[in-house]
């Protein structure tokens, strides 16, 4: 008792163990993903930084390069539109001056900037307009109507414009009935009166896309310092849009908007939308260390890992638990086992000694007791030897010879033979004679010793022990029936195993060490065969062990 007390406790603090070392190591995974989302958190907060530092530098190239533009387009009609004469200065040299600004913007290829649809100068006061359409017009032309209605709008987006000022801007137009034209560049004037003049110019939306790509390529959004000098398409995606989505303007690779900003251009005119995204996997070459990978799989692997670990420990645990309850089984069957011969012995040999047994019958029987549980403790002995031999020793080669099975087999029936009829039961024998093979004849007659010992010590008193041994397939059968209760079918090959005894012999405190039939399946297998157990004719229990036969060889 307190040993399985002691045995009780170890297991109770080797689980507590395992559980404490799976919270720790659940404890510990977490820190390590929650310091390294901290670490991601602020790699992704520097490299938003720095899109916001790409985000200014587009802000001032659009805003530097549209002035230049504008300044240049409206060179010749600005002192014109400022003087506020009856004549409205002519609109084609505003078409005469963009392809200069187009050149000196760096953008001399770019045909949609150097090809307007629509030049226009016009009086709001007044309702003066005129207007120049030198470029070809897909669908129907614009009408005095539309160009009013545009030099209308734009003077309308900048009421901030004051008397004596002009102001140069960009604008976006809503498609013209039938016409691809939507980007307007226009110069604002505006008297001490509010009275306003405009000068501007039409051109397809295409256009302010070239500019935009010509500009972006020609300059670095990033300081050299933290881009390293790579160009901007390899670390940043830029895209400049309406409000409402319309894209204007798009740099040829997207990446991933996790790490992108956003800001409205004010000073190009009507709302302009920039998306900027930083390059994720660029970020080892933007930040010292780039962005930690997550540690949610290593956390997964480990806690499964002790999570198996632990498993395995508790299994085994249960396993040595099951096999201290089966050696302790073993020890105290083998106590029996030796006790009661032993107390035999030692019974009728005092009584022979002090001379109690005054009668030849008396001493006569005395010496067979004796003789036959002195059988019985050599049986046992030579199991327990054969099982640790055959389990310890890896199974050591027998010697073999060529052998007539039956005669063989007749050493193990005649040592049994006194013992099942001292036991009140009967045993029959037929032995089919001629069948030979290669085996060992200590080894075959332990088998039929352990069957007929398991045969006697199972079955009830009275029973027919049945032994046969005939040839079917190439191979001998030896079979063993009795006549006691059987072996349940979930149980027919676990008796094979060493310690393992049923569950009605334990409770039932039949004696048995657990080892018998452990002992006849390991010889059988070392000497080339198979056992297994049926049921029998009578409702008993049917051992079968097949060995192999020698082959006769042609003459």
């Amino acid at each position: 008792m307190p040993e399985r007390i002691g045995r009780t406790r170890r297991v109770s603090l080797l689980s507590a163990f395992l559980t404490a070392t799976v919270l720790l190591a659940l404890w510990l995974g977490w820190e390590a993903v929650d310091a390294a989302d901290s670490r991601r958190e602020t790699a992704e907060a520097v490299l938003r930084d720095y899109a916001r530092i790409s985000l200014g530098s587009v802000a001032n190239v659009v805003d530097d390069e549209l002035d230049d533009l504008l300044d240049t387009a409206f060179d010749n009609v600005d002192g014109a539109l400022r003087r506020f004469s009856d004549r409205l200065p002519d609109p084609r040299e505003i078409g005469w001056e963009l392809d200069d600004a187009a050149r000196a913007s760096g953008c001399g290829g770019c045909i949609g900037i150097r090809n307007p649809v629509l030049l226009f100068t016009a009086d709001l006061a007044t309702g003066g307009l005129r207007y120049e359409t030198p470029g070809p017009e897909e669908g129907r032309a614009p009408t005095r109507d539309d160009v009013l209605r545009i030099a209308a709008r734009v003077a309308a987006a900048r009421p901030e414009v004051r008397g004596g000022d002009t102001e140069g801007l960009m604008a976006l137009e809503p498609e013209l009935a039938g016409s691809s034209a939507s980007v307007v560049g226009f110069l604002l004037a505006r008297d001490t009166l509010a009275h306003t003049r405009v000068a501007g110019f039409v051109v397809p939306r295409e256009a302010f896309t070239e500019l935009l790509a010509k500009w972006f390529d020609d300059t670095r959004l990033l300081p050299e310092p933290i881009g390293g000098g790579l160009p901007n398409d390899s670390l940043l995606n830029v895209t400049v849009r309406t409000a409402d989505g319309l894209a204007i303007y798009s740099s040829p690779v997207d990446y991933p908007a996790r790490l992108a900003v956003s800001d409205t251009l004010d000073g190009v005119g009507t709302g302009l939308i920039v998306d900027l995204a930083v390059r994720p996997d660029k970020a080892s070459e933007l930040i010292i260390g780039g962005l930690p990978s997550t540690r949610l799989p290593l956390l997964i692997a480990l806690l499964f890992l002790t999570l198996g670990v632990g498993a395995a420990a508790l299994v085994q645990s249960r396993r040595e638990r099951r096999f201290q309850r089966l050696r302790d089984d073993f020890v105290s069957g083998v106590s029996h086992e030796l006790r009661t011969p032993l107390a035999q012995i030692r019974m009728f040999a005092e009584l022979q000694e002090t001379g109690r047994l005054t009668t030849d019958d008396d001493r006569s029987r005395a010496t067979r007791v004796i003789h036959r549980e002195a059988r019985r403790l050599s049986h046992l002995v030579e199991n327990i030897l054969q099982f640790s031999r055959l389990r310890y020793s890896r199974g050591p080669e027998l010697p073999l010879e060529e052998l007539d099975l039956a005669e063989a087999l007749r050493d193990g029936v005649e040592a049994m033979e006194a013992l099942i009829r001292e036991r009140g039961m009967r045993l029959q024998v037929d032995l089919q004679r001629g069948l030979r093979m290669r085996g060992n004849r200590d080894a075959l007659t332990r088998i039929v010793v352990n069957l007929l010992d398991n045969a006697s010590k199972y079955g009830p008193s009275g029973q027919t022990v049945r032994l046969e041994l005939d040839a079917k397939g190439g191979e001998a059968r030896l079979t063993v029936e009795d006549e006691g209760p059987g072996v349940p079918p979930p149980d027919r090959e676990r008796i094979w195993h060493p310690y393992r005894r049923l569950e009605r012999d334990v409770i039932a405190r039949r004696p048995g060490t657990g080892i018998g039939l452990a002992v006849v399946r390991d010889l059988a297998v070392t000497l080339g065969g198979s056992t297994r157990v049926l049921e029998a004719a009578g409702g008993g229990a049917r051992f079968v062990v097949a060995l192999p036969l020698v082959v006769e060889k042609s003459p």
